[in-house]
């Protein structure tokens, strides 16, 4: 089918509802059940629940472009959350079926597709994840436009605020401007979570590299490790904090003067996470809750404080600059 043989003289359009006077179920329902921290649904009732017509002046231009791209975002963030919640659970459960011996003596069930099902999850987990925390730096761009380098709304990335963060703040002089002050209050909420000193140190930049393998080499990335527990009858599964880690650089053929098994408890320590893939993923995502609560938080005192400033053109000039459109109309038939 191709859309010229579609009517194009369209009288009238059925669609959901732009305008709402109450909060949506799916946000009810996110918020109840903790999937989206309290301040993400503080700004969406703040925002009068994303409805059309309801931009702030500093969000308002001729076309809608501005109100209803934060909009979008706003909802990017509740959705992706929402996705790697919704698959933590599948996640779990596909990879307590995945075989290991114990499971076999034990005679407790195990199933032959769950180690890929498994693999599927966690692939989808750590990519909805990220794109809940780069849907936030767009709200950044929006908001505090220009002031965090490499940000800019469009192309809004969390690595420019990852790398941002690394770095402490100027002091502050005699005269400081709102953005200023809420730029001031987002570093401070999240530079602890981003970038702690203790044994989660890196955990952002590790779940980067995993989500950009998965995305540019598949699923062959997420190489596991299953080690029995010391007292328990059952294994666990740890995956690297490496790229690339090639286990087999280890083998070594029976004879070969080169093997050495007592540094095999090393070798796992230097090269696995120290906690069981399960674990690491439910942290995961409670991290990148966090994070994006407290942004958030801060986030909701700007928009209400920039609601009656002039509408912010510079966003919108950098939305128009990034704004891509492509010749591509259809694929020729195959003769």
């Amino acid at each position: 089918m191709l859309l010229d043989n579609c009517s194009l003289d369209i009288a009238g359009v059925s669609i959901a509802p732009f305008v709402h006077s109450q909060a949506e179920s799916d946000w009810i329902q996110a918020r109840d059940a903790g999937v989206i921290p309290s301040s993400l649904f503080d700004l969406y009732l703040r925002a009068n629940y994303l409805s059309f017509g309801s931009a702030p002046r500093f969000l308002r231009d001729d076309e809608n472009v501005l109100f209803t791209y934060f909009a979008l975002i706003v909802r990017s963030i509740k959705e992706s959350l929402a996705d790697a919640d919704g698959q933590l659970p599948l996640f779990a459960e596909q990879e307590n079926l995945t075989y290991d011996p114990i499971k076999r003596f034990k005679g407790e069930p195990w199933s032959p597709d769950a180690d890929k099902k498994a693999r599927k999850h966690f692939r989808d987990i750590v990519i909805s994840l990220q794109a809940a925390l780069d849907a936030m730096s767009d709200v950044v761009a929006l908001l505090l436009t220009a002031l965090v380098p490499g940000l800019t709304v469009g192309r809004a990335q969390f690595t420019s605020i990852e790398n941002w963060l690394l770095n402490a703040l100027p002091e502050m002089g005699f005269v400081v401007s709102p953005a200023d002050h809420h730029l001031r209050n987002f570093h401070g909420a999240l530079q602890p979570l981003v970038h702690p000193s203790g044994s989660d140190r890196e955990w952002l930049p590790l779940m980067r590299l995993l989500r950009n393998k998965v995305a540019h080499l598949g699923q062959p990335l997420f190489r596991e490790v299953g080690l029995p527990h010391a007292t328990e009858e059952r294994a666990y599964v740890f995956v690297p904090r490496q790229w690339p880690f090639l286990y087999e650089r280890h083998f070594r053929f029976k004879g070969d003067p080169r093997s050495d098994p007592s540094r095999i408890p090393q070798m796992l320590r230097e090269t696995l996470m120290h906690q069981d893939i399960i674990s690491f993923a439910q942290g995961l995502r409670s991290k990148v809750r966090d994070v994006i609560g407290g942004g958030v938080a801060v986030l909701t005192r700007a928009y209400l404080d920039f609601a009656d400033f002039e509408p912010n053109q510079a966003a919108l000039a950098q939305l128009q600059a990034n704004s891509k459109s492509y010749g591509f109309e259809y694929f020729a038939e195959t003769q």
